[in-house]
């Protein structure tokens, strides 16, 4: 067996690997959309200047979603449509926990009941851990939450009334 070929519905059926990849496609969609909103809120010409992009590179995703929040916040008086950012803001932050309770636990599945399950860990003041069946919908859910978020951040930094935001370096 060549190392590439790996099982069928393994290690969880196929239907939830398909989910899963779909939301890993579309959170590096929001990952980049967010990278762009700092380069052009932080008033670069590129769509993706490479300054913005050495600033950014090594922060974590939650630190590159509070400087777009800060540029927002800041830039309000200047572009008038920017304070409709807080409900952006909030999605991009339900998208991440989403995701993220698919892409940092196990998704498995359970050859004694044949259910697809994920566990996951949590140690805040006490130690508590769960196992719970894995439904496609969940994923399917997490990815639509993922896929909004990232049309929100798009419409707040390209509408027509942001077009100053996008043209600043001309």
């Amino acid at each position: 067996m060549n190392r590439h070929d790996l099982p069928d519905d393994w290690p969880a059926p196929n239907d939830v690997l398909l989910e899963l990849g779909r939301l890993t496609a579309l959170w590096g969609v929001l990952e980049t959309g967010v990278e762009i909103a700092i380069s052009k809120l932080a008033g670069y010409e590129a769509i993706l200047d490479y300054r913005a992009t050495i600033m950014v590179a090594h922060s974590s995703f939650r630190q590159k979603v509070d400087i777009v929040e800060t540029f927002c916040e800041q830039l309000c008086p200047e572009f008038e449509n920017l304070k409709e950012y807080p409900p952006v803001i909030s999605l991009i932050k339900q998208a991440q926990r989403a995701r993220n309770k698919f892409a940092h636990n196990g998704v498995l599945m359970n050859e004694e009941t044949g259910n697809c399950t994920i566990s996951y860990a949590s140690a805040r003041g006490k130690l508590k851990t769960v196992v719970e069946t894995v439904h496609i919908n969940d994923i399917k859910e997490a990815a639509a939450k993922t896929h909004e978020a990232s049309l929100a951040l798009h419409g707040l930094i390209t509408k027509q009334q942001y077009a100053p935001i996008w043209d600043r370096g001309a």
